[in-house]
């Protein structure tokens, strides 16, 4: 590498860790600019309507404020981390979403948020249009509101999880061999077990143990998809998918970490 790892998360972790401290224009603007970086182009809308592209992701944010619980969830085939029935597919298909149980009146509400991509431009230059579509209120598809992020585990047992994941990871590696086929795995592995997630990214005052465990996570799915990538013609597709399943239950264990991560729990 030519410089520091940088560290990535999945828009809608970063979403999810951000929605809770805002509390106004200035803080929706912040967390809209965290999620969106610089270069992706992001719309919203509800399920059901035509794209009109008059909602930000910011007014979106004021909108769903105040929140009382979050979580992003990262599901995958025979993995829906509770993903609500009704909206299961849609959420398999873009690999992570937003579940949110907010204060109503009189009912409180359940919004599943989904951002939906589509790849735009030559192979020269290509960008990605980022849709977040929202449905406000499926609490009547649930069983009860309170199990909403019943499927998100406590950041307790992730920090406990993804510990032993990167000890797995380690481990599995090695019995793969996989530093024959990458002579310059060592160096790239280095890189990133020092790599951190730029402040960007992240709200104030984030509690320092979720900052430990989204590190941590964001690290172990760095490592997997360099381990498991093709690196040009260097390793062949069945080599590329048994190393990804070997390595299938760390890769979970990443997921699980960054959806636990992502959560804030509240009292009702």
């Amino acid at each position: 590498m030519s410089g520091p790892a940088i560290l990535t998360l999945p828009a809608s972790v970063v979403l999810a860790l951000w929605l809770p401290v805002v509390d106004g224009p200035e803080t929706a603007r912040r967390a809209a600019r965290a999620v969106t970086g610089q270069d992706e182009v992001h719309h919203v809308r509800e399920r059901g309507a035509l794209l009109t592209g008059t909602t930000s992701l910011a007014d979106l944010l004021l909108q769903l404020v105040p929140a009382g619980e979050v979580a992003a969830i990262l599901p995958r085939p025979g993995d829906p981390m509770g993903a609500p029935a009704v909206r299961s597919a849609d959420l398999l298909d873009a690999g992570e979403g937003l579940l949110l149980r907010r204060p109503g009146n009189p009912t409180e509400r359940c919004a599943v948020i989904v951002p939906e991509r589509e790849v735009y431009g030559s192979v020269l230059e290509r960008g990605e249009l980022v849709t977040w579509v929202v449905d406000h209120d499926l609490s009547e598809h649930l069983p009860a509101p309170s199990l909403l992020l019943a499927g998100v585990e406590p950041l307790s047992q992730a920090r406990r999880d993804i510990q032993l994941a990167l000890s797995d990871a380690v481990d599995a590696l090695e019995a793969l061999d996989v530093a024959r086929d990458r002579p310059d795995l060592a160096d790239e592995l280095l890189d990133l077990s020092l790599a951190t997630l730029p402040d960007e990214l992240l709200p104030p005052r984030l509690d320092p143990r979720r900052l430990d465990v989204l590190e941590r996570a964001a690290r172990l799915t760095a490592i997997l998809d360099l381990a498991t990538g093709d690196d040009g013609a260097a390793v062949t597709a069945g080599q590329a998918g048994a190393r990804a399943a070997a390595l299938a239950h760390v890769a979970r264990s990443a997921r699980h970490a960054l959806a636990a991560a992502s959560a804030t729990r509240r009292a009702s």
